[in-house]
C-alpha cells in the first residue's frame, strides 16, 4: 500500500540490497498524475514479479489554468542545490522542478561557491558533507561575497541534534533540514520570504 509513498524502499533479499532513494515511484505518480492520469502496481506475491500499469487519458489535452509555473510553494524560486550523492542530487532536484522551481546543480563545495557567486539564487540548498570544501565553508564563503550575503541558505544533512543545527547557524545558514529532507518542511522555507535571516529550523 506504501509502494507510491516518498522515500519507500524495497526490503532486501537474500544477499541482494535496496538500492536508490525511494523516490522513482513517487516521482512516476507525480508525473502521471499531472497528466491527468493514474498508475497502480500489481503482483501475485514476493519474487512473483511485479507489473506496474500507467493510464494516460487519451482525449484532447485539459486545458491549461492560468497560474501555469506557480508553484505550491508560492512563487517560483531559483534554487542552487549542492549535493555530491548523484542520486540524492536528481531526485530532489526533480521534485523541486515538479513543484515549479528553477534549479541548478552542483556537485560539490567549490562549484557551488562558483555557481553561486555567479548567478542570483534566491535559495541555496547544501549538503554538509560535501567533499574538498564541506557545507560549513561553502556558507561561510558565501556569506563573505555580495551575491551570498543576499541569499537564504538551506544546511541538508544526516544529522540533526542541536549542536549540528548550532554549527549550521554559526556558519551562516537561515535553516537546517536533515535527511531524508521532509519535503514539507522544504515547502514551508521556500513558501517563506525570500530573503537570509529567519528562523533556524
Amino acid at each position: 500500500p506504501q509502494i507510491f509513498d516518498l522515500f519507500v524502499r524495497g526490503r532486501a533479499t537474500g544477499q541482494s540490497h535496496a538500492d536508490g532513494l525511494g523516490l522513482g515511484l513517487t516521482l512516476v505518480r507525480r508525473l502521471v498524475e499531472l497528466h491527468a492520469g493514474s498508475v497502480e502496481a500489481l503482483s501475485a506475491g514476493e519474487g512473483l514479479g511485479s507489473e506496474l500499469v500507467g493510464r494516460l487519458p487519451a482525449g484532447a489535452a485539459p486545458a491549461v489554468p492560468e497560474e501555469t509555473g506557480a508553484s505550491p510553494t508560492g512563487l517560483p524560486r531559483r534554487i542552487l542545490l549542492v549535493e555530491d550523492n548523484d542520486d540524492a542530487r536528481e531526485s530532489l532536484r526533480l521534485l523541486l522542478e515538479l513543484d515549479g522551481h528553477h534549479v541548478a546543480a552542483a556537485a560539490s563545495g567549490e562549484e557551488g561557491v562558483d555557481r553561486a557567486k555567479n548567478d542570483d539564487f534566491a535559495l541555496v540548498l547544501v549538503d554538509l558533507g560535501l567533499p574538498g570544501i564541506d557545507g560549513f565553508e561553502v556558507a561561510r564563503r558565501l556569506r563573505a561575497s555580495a551575491r551570498g550575503a543576499a541569499m537564504r541558505l538551506v544546511a541538508i544533512s544526516g544529522y540533526g541534534q542541536p549542536l549540528d543545527r548550532k554549527r549550521a547557524q554559526a556558519a551562516g545558514f537561515d535553516a537546517h533540514l536533515v535527511k531524508p529532507v521532509d519535503t514539507d518542511q522544504l515547502r514551508m522555507i521556500l513558501a517563506g520570504p525570500a530573503t537570509p535571516g529567519s528562523v533556524l529550523t
